[in-house]
């Protein structure tokens, strides 16, 4: 069977064939809640976006973010739930007049007709729809349409808010950003205008003239362009004296005159000894603009250094256009006589439509705001590590409420700034933390402590390593004692199968490898790592790094469980570095290269009850042209090593397994090669003579990032992708069936649970570890249900 069977013939027939119910209403729902998949881990950690309040209820807010993720929360952030709709959301809108009608703009424009539970494809049309590709390195998606579909990103939708079947989007294709149209609801669309730019910051209907007069509203990086809503013709708006570009964009209603204002943000600077806030409001749609001063300009005290402050985005309410939020990422402010200036960072919130500012949120690098509560990542990090807001929603017909996103975490305020409460994670009273259902994080594995059945941990991107004593209820961060340059990427744990409390771990601050990004400015080197050591439980660490240079980016560990304790033989593989040997615990560490390739990119490390020892080295970037990646194998303990041939064409492998029973039989999981927009030689690959030979067992244009053999029956097989799916075989990769119930995009590893037979963790690029019935849960819903 073909992944892309499943997903590329029709989208109706890719949706039933990932497992949805065509039955609709309620009891489909009911069977969701009773699903048995859940996420774990302690909620956040991961860039978050494009936070949209509900005009109808202040309790219903979305959230989105970079890892193809979307949130919902129904209860103003005390619990989220997950969706996804085929790759990451761009924009959000709430239909104006039905408060259970949600548009979202991913790859299409989906619509739901029921508060968010279920969604619907409505641009491409579903009958247009001849399949779906999903090409490059992460898996981009789109879809193959015969309508007038463009392609691209959907980057803002407006609806009519008196006319609720007039739709616009504005989508950013790889040439140009445009505009379209809907009348009818989206059945059809008419295509409008370029609009120049490579961003749309913002788009904005002016609802108070005629229904059949209106115009639309563009702001881009670039400008600001206004559209007839009838024919969607653009025409260029005059930005003030000197302002290039945009940052931010917001539009609402003066509720004293009823009549549009608009403001932007762009880059302050300096006129002579006069600062430029680069803050503006329109009050006349755009024909005039007045820089907003009221005491932004102090944020320029630094006058002799000419650091002017930075403000970015700003957000008003739809309704109440005199409230306005403004984020600053830099605003320095004087220590006093002999002091090095603050630089603050933070919300500005003017009540008077920007004639006048106060804090709404104030924090320094090292400083907290005194009025925000925090989660787990402040307090492991602190302030800086979030930095300034990303997304900012203001409540449309409540300006009291506002939402604002950063680098790791979602928190709002109620009361028009005053508090500000994270809604990420909840804590414990032992101080451990749990998900609320937001999360973002990007995890490598689930780390087993074999003497302690309630003891595991998970390994993380960004924000290092979790681990938890209860059995996955709750989790505490552990990164005391770590170098710390080290702190931002946990790729690999392994426990001492007999000294309790004994464990060692791989650490790097170049994240998301092996994906070739963090290759392509050609200074790897510059990155930090190594491996660390722990003897109290994974409480706190030491780096045990001795023979390894300082930049050892290490991302996997194999121990040799027939070493004796206390003289452990481990072996660690570095990235651009080779393969690392220790015969001490990991005290001491020597290079073992002999045999190896120009490509060091050594990734991943099996060890069989045998002896041999394997190496999977990755695919990288040199110069910018793509080096092929490699598969070793090591008889004598790391001392030399042999090629192994790849499968033909195959240059990426990224996981190998080998079946307990028989260790000469391997699953290899390889990265396809991207070929005229076309994805080549990845999926999965099964060799019975120890890779001798290979035999494609899986589509070959299938993201397969991990594979696992369930250990209690050999023959089970899990594989896990980047396509929005897993699978499973019960005939050792002869046919596969999908895993219901799980759709994240972006698939890492799968891992069989040891402790609860049946079940099993899928761990993601983006949305933390799931957990689950290793069978999957049969027509489980997921969001997006048929389409005819």
């Amino acid at each position: 069977m073909r992944l892309f069977q499943l997903l590329s013939t029709t989208l109706a027939a890719a949706t039933l064939a990932f497992g949805l119910p065509a039955v609709r209403g309620a009891a489909v729902i009911q069977k969701a809640e009773k699903g048995r998949w859940r996420v774990i881990g302690p909620g956040g950690g991961g860039a978050q976006y494009r936070p949209t309040v509900s005009p109808h209820d202040p309790n219903t807010v979305l959230v989105a973010c970079d890892m193809t993720g979307s949130y919902i929360t129904r209860d103003a952030g005390r619990s989220w739930r997950q969706f996804n709709l085929r790759t990451r959301v761009d924009a959000f809108a709430f239909d104006p007049a039905n408060p259970l009608v949600i548009y979202a703009g991913s790859s299409g424009l989906f619509r739901s007709e029921d508060g968010g539970e279920r969604w619907r494809l409505v641009f491409p049309s579903p009958s247009a729809v001849k399949g779906e590709r999903m090409v490059g390195d992460h898996a981009q998606h789109s879809f193959i349409s015969s309508d007038n579909w463009p392609g691209g990103s959907i980057q803002a939708i407006r609806i009519d808010p008196t006319q609720t079947a007039h739709i616009y989007v504005a989508v950013k294709t790889a040439e140009a950003l445009l505009l379209f149209g809907s009348t009818d609801r989206g059945r059809t669309w008419q295509r409008g205008g370029e609009v120049s730019g490579k961003e749309v910051r913002a788009l904005h209907l002016d609802a108070t003239a005629p229904e059949n007069n209106r115009r639309l509203f563009v702001f881009t990086d670039a400008g600001v362009s206004a559209a007839s809503a009838r024919d969607l013709r653009t025409e260029g708006i005059g930005l003030p004296s000197g302002v290039g570009s945009i940052a931010g964009a917001a539009g609402g209603l003066d509720p004293d005159s009823r009549r549009p204002v608009f403001y932007i943000t762009t880059a302050s600077r300096w006129e002579g000894e006069r600062l430029s806030t680069g803050v503006y409001r329109s009050n006349d749609l755009g024909r005039t603009w007045a820089e907003l001063r009221g005491g932004l300009e102090r944020g320029a005290t630094s006058a002799a250094a000419k650091r002017p402050p930075i403000f970015n985005l700003v957000a008003c309410a739809e309704g109440d256009a005199r409230t306005v939020y403004l984020v600053t990422h830099r605003y320095s402010e004087s220590a006093g006589e002999g002091g090095a200036d603050l630089n603050h960072f933070g919300i500005l919130k003017s009540a008077d439509g920007g004639d006048s500012w106060q804090w709404a949120l104030k924090a320094t690098g090292r400083d907290a705001p005194p009025n925000r509560t925090d989660g787990w990542l402040g307090r492991s990090f602190g302030p800086g590590w979030g930095g300034a807001p990303l997304g900012l929603g203001v409540g449309p017909t409540n300006p009291e409420v506002c939402y604002a996103t950063d680098w790791g975490t979602t928190y709002r305020t109620l009361d028009a700034g005053r508090t500000w409460q994270q809604v990420y994670t909840e804590e414990h009273a032992d101080g451990s933390f749990s998900t609320r259902g937001l999360d973002v994080t990007t995890t490598y594995g689930v780390h087993f402590d074999p003497l302690d059945k309630e003891h595991l941990a998970i390994s993380y991107t960004d924000v290092g390593l979790f681990h938890s004593t209860n059995g996955g209820r709750s989790w505490r961060h552990t990164i005391k004692g770590l170098p710390e340059e080290w702190v931002n990427t946990c790729y690999w744990v392994v426990f001492d199968p007999e000294v309790r409390g004994r464990a060692w771990s791989a650490w790097g601050n170049a994240h998301d490898l092996p994906r070739p990004k963090m290759l392509r400015d050609g200074n790897f080197a510059r990155y930090k790592g190594g491996v660390a050591r722990t003897d109290d439980g994974l409480a706190s660490w030491r780096r045990t790094t001795e023979g390894m240079p300082d930049n050892t980016v290490t991302t996997h560990l194999v121990l040799d469980p027939a070493s004796p304790a206390g003289r452990r033989t481990l072996y660690a593989a570095g990235f651009g570095k080779g393969v690392f040997k220790s015969t001490d615990d990991g005290r001491t560490w020597a290079l073992k290269n002999a045999g190896l390739g120009g490509n060091r990119n050594a990734w991943r490390l099996v060890l069989t009850p045998k002896g041999t020892l394997y190496l999977l080295v990755a695919r990288g970037l040199e110069n910018g042209r793509e080096v092929d990646g490699a598969l070793y194998r090591s008889t004598d303990a790391g001392e030399s090593w042999q090629t192994v041939k790849l499968p033909h064409g195959a240059n990426a492998p990224n996981d190998l397994v080998f079946d307990p029973s028989e260790p000469d039989r391997m699953y290899l999981a390889a990265w396809p090669r991207t070929i005229e927009q076309a994805e080549h030689y990845g999926g999965l690959y099964l060799t019975e003579d120890g890779g001798a030979s290979w035999l494609s067992v899986f589509d070959p244009s299938a993201h397969v990032y991990g594979v696992a053999v369930d250990p209690s029956n050999t023959s089970t097989v899990y594989i896990n992708t980047f396509d929005g799916a897993a699978f499973r075989s019960v005939d050792r990769g002869r046919k596969w069936r999908r895993l219901g119930g799980y759709n994240f995009k972006w698939g890492h590893r799968p891992v069989p649970d040891p402790h609860r037979k049946g079940m099993l963790y899928l761990t993601t690029f983006g949305s933390s570890v799931w957990h689950g019935p290793a069978e999957g849960v049969p027509g489980a819903f997921e969001d997006i249900y048929p389409f005819k």
